[in-house]
């Protein structure tokens, strides 16, 4: 086989590709050939050597991918040969709470990823992939796919008729749309470019708002919901947008804090969450029956990612810097796995 790794550390200068024996599956185990991946902005703090000490080199880097099983164990009795999979995100977390070890089961680090012609997984961490999708559709979902879903169905439901707020136009955003759209809701989506803008209309969002030209976009919020705010915040962007994002929020709303890509430490001004009774809840993907719920709706709704790029398997490195340089609006994926594969 051949696979992607980490060797020596961090950074593009080390993913070397390199070729070994294809891996065997275990009794309760199955073999899966992948087809395609895909790259969420952890995956550059992983590439950065920033996501702690857990994370370590050498890694086969990223968390989203799809394939077929070739191969499996003799107790593994709910799949079988030719099934197309999705390994879930945290191989650990069925359903319910979150494990107190939550950290040590993530794909992508600190367990090896999906960016090799084939992986071994233990059954009870796949999940079927939707028939209506493609590979590389279903290789955004278990994290991105996952997250958006967990941010729209935590602490509460997102009802019919509710407005919610989502900053940005990454994988996670682009999900969101579609999901809230699906059960009802009204989208206000935020983006940083006249002509992210027009792309996100055409993908259903009700209102966009160009940051670039409105600074103060939580007061464009409050104005479009008749002064009231959003009922629910999708905070994807961290220290930089928090503020903001509590400004735009309606009170006894809720913020789902998702993303840092703006930064660590956001400094609040406590007296607008406590006196307007904010719910802020963190999110961090979700469990694999929330993977499979998410499933069924999409399969329902015939829900479709979006995808602005992919890269051949051999050229994965490109699919890093694609990423970086916020490439396109949509999931950057990496597909064409098997082409000269061993």
């Amino acid at each position: 086989m051949k696979y992607w790794s980490f060797t020596e550390g961090f950074g593009l200068e080390n993913l070397a590709l390199k070729t070994g024996a294809r891996p065997r599956p275990g009794p309760r185990d199955v073999l899966l050939e992948m087809h395609a991946a895909s790259l969420n902005y952890r995956d550059l703090v992983v590439l950065r050597g920033q996501h702690g000490r857990m994370v370590q080199p050498p890694l086969i880097p990223l968390s989203d991918g799809a394939g077929v099983i070739v191969d499996k164990g003799s107790d593994v009795h709910d799949f079988k040969i030719g099934d197309r999979v999705s390994p879930a995100f945290y191989q650990h977390w069925q359903g319910g709470p979150p494990p107190a070890d939550l950290e040590v089961g993530r794909l992508g680090g600190p367990l090896d990823g999906v960016l090799a012609t084939y992986c071994v997984f233990p059954a009870s961490s796949l999940v079927s992939i939707p028939s209506h999708l493609t590979y590389e559709e279903a290789a955004t979902l278990p994290c991105a796919g996952v997250t958006a879903w967990s941010a729209l169905s935590e602490p509460l439901p997102l009802r019919p008729g509710e407005t919610v707020l989502i900053l940005g136009t990454g994988g996670v955003a682009l999900l969101a749309i579609a999901l809230a759209k699906a059960c009802g809701a009204r989208t206000i989506v935020t983006t940083s470019s006249a002509q992210r803008a027009e792309k996100i209309r055409d993908f259903g969002a009700d209102i966009v708002i160009d940051r670039s030209q409105e600074e103060n976009w939580a007061q464009r919020v409050r104005t479009e919901t008749g002064g009231l705010g959003c009922d629910r915040v999708l905070e994807l962007g961290g220290a930089a947008t928090l503020g903001q994002s509590i400004k735009a929020v309606r009170t006894g709303g809720t913020i789902i804090l998702i993303g840092n890509v703006t930064g660590n430490n956001a400094e609040l001004f406590l007296p607008l969450v406590l006196t307007r009774r904010l719910t802020l809840h963190s999110v961090s993907c979700g469990s694999r029956s929330a993977f499979e719920a998410m499933n069924r709706a999409l399969a329902l709704h015939e829900i479709r990612p979006v995808i602005a790029k992919t890269i051949p398997f051999d050229r994965a490195p490109e699919a890093f810097q694609a990423l970086e340089h916020n490439d396109g609006v949509g999931n950057i994926c990496v597909g064409s796995y098997q082409e000269g594969s061993g």
